[in-house]
């Protein structure tokens, strides 16, 4: 690929494309580019071909680091884009301005996506509305091996900057789809069941009675989380199997999302190291 290096010194069409990624879901959605900042989430990039970047960000006229160097040889891009440091300071959300921005491609990914065999685990969020818990979950989704997470119903944007952040990187381990409508999720479901043996859906909530350690979960598995709000869907919780908590003390009445999906992943890393 032949990569151009443009120079961005005034408000251009590229300046304004970057900095409406950042905070605009529909933009992303219509370009089907994302914005991404920080070392920690710049290197998975590195030599990875799931993603694929359409520019690389940097100040014009400033010493680049090893580092950015390096990522500028080595992420490919078809553009380069030189920017005026004024105008990279307010593209960047760091007190002091990144050395590199990326704007990444959206990929075309769904259900049929997700690997189906005996060693499949899934994560089902149910309309999640926080961006940092949804990033926080990514990074316990990629620390306990879990092969794909699936986002149901209107929900926060998983390319929102806050959720590529908070993941710390493991953003761009993970496959993420989104299920569309209850149509598909369900056909899925059914493929899923029909093509994988053992495989079985798990619904959480804070008022279930069973204990989440006395479910079997060493096999195929989708575990399925609800809002931080109103929990699970009444059509999610028919599709489940078993509906589990987990045991708690204390004045609280329920874990913060994210800490309750670590909390379960945790569980199921257990059950599994000792099967």
């Amino acid at each position: 690929m032949t990569t151009r290096t443009l120079p961005v010194e005034t408000e251009n069409h590229w300046f304004q494309l970057v900095q409406t990624l950042k905070g605009n879901r529909q933009k992303r959605s219509h370009e089907r580019l994302f914005f991404v900042e920080g070392v920690r989430s710049i290197n998975p990039l590195r030599g990875n071909p799931r993603w694929q970047a359409e520019a690389l960000l940097y100040p014009a006229g400033r010493r680049l680091s090893g580092w950015a160097n390096d990522v500028l040889a080595e992420v490919v891009a078809p553009y380069h884009l030189a920017v005026k440091k004024d105008l990279m300071d307010r593209l960047s959300d760091r007190e002091e301005s990144s050395e590199i921005i990326a704007v990444v491609k959206i990929p075309a990914t769904g259900l049929e996506d997700l690997p189906a065999d005996a060693t499949s685990r899934f994560v089902l969020l149910d309309r999640p509305g926080n961006p940092g818990n949804l990033g926080s979950i990514i990074r316990s989704c990629d620390a306990f091996g879990v092969t794909g997470i699936v986002i149901a119903g209107h929900a926060v944007d998983p390319y929102d900057p806050l959720v590529v952040r908070a993941s710390e990187g493991a953003f761009f381990t993970q496959r993420i789809v989104h299920a569309g409508n209850q149509s598909s999720l369900d056909a899925w479901l059914g493929r899923m069941a029909r093509d994988v043996p053992a495989f079985t859906v798990v619904g959480t909530s804070a008022k279930s009675d069973t204990h989440i350690a006395d479910c079997p979960l060493s096999g195929p598995t989708l575990l399925c989380f609800g809002n931080e709000t109103l929990g699970l869907s009444p059509w999610l919780k028919s599709r489940c199997a078993t509906v589990a908590g987990i045991p708690m003390n204390g004045v609280a009445s329920s874990l913060n999302l994210a800490c309750a999906v670590t909390t379960v992943l945790y569980e199921v890393h257990r059950q599994s190291r000792k099967s």
